[in-house]
């Protein structure tokens, strides 16, 4: 290979204008089609012109080329995790560190990987051995604050953010997050005026006008509140979540023509979200303009009762049924009250639509089905419900236990497409008590609401859409009321139900 048109091909590649490098990248691989280097520069040029997927394919190319080459085996893991790939990232990283010990930027990208799989008390100690390894590396300390933020420990992550910031004074994120750390370890203040600055920095900037916001609001400046997000939203590119506070916000202010106005706005530029229609609901229901809330909820039109008769591989339903209740119960991941979800005097499990049990996979078929079935049937036409009907989706599925005395607070699923729930049992209660009801509005939004009831029942599933306010009214007796929630979530718009928030 020439030295010369390698080092052209490098320093383009490195340059302003990386795809000025691909007529000699494509010259060295015509020479020599599986050379590592030239591979290595492809994927380059494709990561910083935005082809992730053939970034991906080049270095894994050049790693097959040279399998024990630690830059090969990191190159190759940042692109696996820019794919969500994170499994196989986190095995090329280690890997790399067998070849070379102690590596801070291998350490980093591994904690960085962890913290993407969701595994931030893994990616603790490589953060901590990257920054032992080199003191400088603020990207580490950042993450590193990450990881002490979400496992509880927030006066030691605004240290390990003060110490980035220490490296690198105007690094934005790590700014951003020690605004949320402060917040969190209940120094309110200082949160809100460090938030205060990164607004006057960066007007606009959609995160740091969420922060300063909901600061603002958290101490009852609601018309500054307001305020910042209107700022923020009548940006040059208006932000979608500032859009979304702006509208909860005019709501809890009583300025319900305004939030219908705004949620319009959202609604029309991104019609495959749901969330507005939430709180267009909201505010309609507040306003008293009864019609146009009972068309925009469609009860009639997009509610669903399904009483099953059958599940696949039991005898009979009954069977099916305590088979649900029985694993649920035994089931690790059961939380009391989990925090940030709105379960009272009850315990609520993680995601169970992939768990092997019968019971469970036999109701993950069944619910996948159901949905299958309601997205096939449902005629096009305007409503805004029906617009945001996806083309891909996957099931998300948990499980609740609630005990005498227990409700699920007013809530959504939104930003999913559809939901449901199913009922393996019903404890004997006296009228409406532990019923399913939409159109109970939460206390963030005055509470209250046009409330519509339906009666659970043993092997009952009522579906509907994800952005219609529903609870469980509370019960009495002695009894435990179980149920099994799940939600279509729509490719790369929704949520699956999880307690990592």
């Amino acid at each position: 290979m020439s030295s010369g048109l390698l080092d052209e091909a490098v320093r383009l590649a490195q340059g302003p204008d990386p795809a000025a490098a691909r007529p000699l990248i494509d010259a060295l691989l015509a020479k020599r089609a599986d050379d590592p280097d030239a591979l290595t520069l492809l994927g380059l040029v494709a990561q910083r012109t935005g082809d992730d997927a053939a970034a991906l394919d080049a270095f894994a190319r050049a790693r097959k080329g040279d399998p024990d080459n630690p830059a090969r085996l990191g190159n190759h893991a940042i692109a696996l995790k820019r794919a969500g790939l994170f499994d196989d990232a986190i095995a090329a990283l280690q890997r790399s560190l067998v070849l070379r010990p102690g590596s801070a930027v291998t350490l980093a990208n591994l904690g960085s990987c962890l913290i993407a799989a969701e595994r931030p008390e893994a990616a603790e100690r490589p953060l901590r051995e990257a920054v032992a390894a080199n003191p400088q590396h603020f990207e580490a300390w950042n993450n590193l604050g990450v990881v002490l933020a979400r496992t509880g420990r927030q006066s030691d992550a605004i240290a390990a953010y003060r110490r980035a910031l220490a490296i690198r004074p105007d690094h934005v994120e790590t700014a951003l997050n020690l605004i949320d750390a402060l917040a969190a370890d209940g120094e309110a203040a200082a949160a809100e005026t460090l938030a205060t600055n990164m607004v006057r920095r960066m007007p606009g900037h959609a995160r740091a006008a969420n922060q300063l916001g909901g600061l603002l609001e958290a101490r009852g400046a609601v018309s500054a509140a307001i305020d910042t997000y209107d700022a923020a939203f009548q940006s040059e590119t208006p932000s979608h979540p500032v859009g979304v506070n702006l509208a909860r916000a005019l709501i809890g202010a009583g300025r319900y023509d305004e939030a219908i106005a705004i949620t319009d706005r959202l609604i029309a530029a991104l019609p495959s979200v749901t969330t507005p229609l939430a709180l267009k609901c909201a505010a309609l229901d507040r306003s008293e303009r009864t019609g146009e809330l009972q068309t925009l909820m469609g009860l009639d039109r997009f509610v669903t009762i399904i009483d099953v008769t059958t599940a696949p591989g039991f005898a009979s339903m009954a069977d099916f049924n305590k088979g649900l209740e029985n694993e649920l119960r035994r089931h690790p991941s059961l939380t009391f009250e989990p925090e940030g979800l709105v379960t009272r005097h009850g315990r609520q499990s993680d995601d169970l639509a992939a768990a092997p049990t019968p019971a469970f996979s036999a109701l993950t078929r069944i619910a996948t089905e159901a949905l299958r079935e309601y997205v096939d049937a449902l005629a096009q036409d305007p409503h805004p419900f029906v617009q945001a009907k996806p083309d891909k989706w996957t099931l998300t599925l948990w499980g609740t236990i609630l005990t005498p005395g227990g409700a699920v607070e007013p809530h959504i699923h939104a930003p999913n497409w559809l939901s449901g729930v199913y009922y393996p049992a019903m404890p004997k209660t006296n009228g409406e008590e532990g019923w399913f009801a939409i159109g109970a509005l939460p206390v963030s939004l005055g509470a209250g609401g046009t409330r519509h009831s339906y009666e659970p029942r043993a092997g009952r599933m009522i579906l509907f859409p994800s952005y219609l306010w529903h609870t469980t009214l509370p019960f009495g007796g002695t009894q435990d009321r179980i149920s099994f929630a799940f939600d279509l979530v729509p490719a790369g718009i929704g949520r699956p139900h999880s307690f990592r928030k």
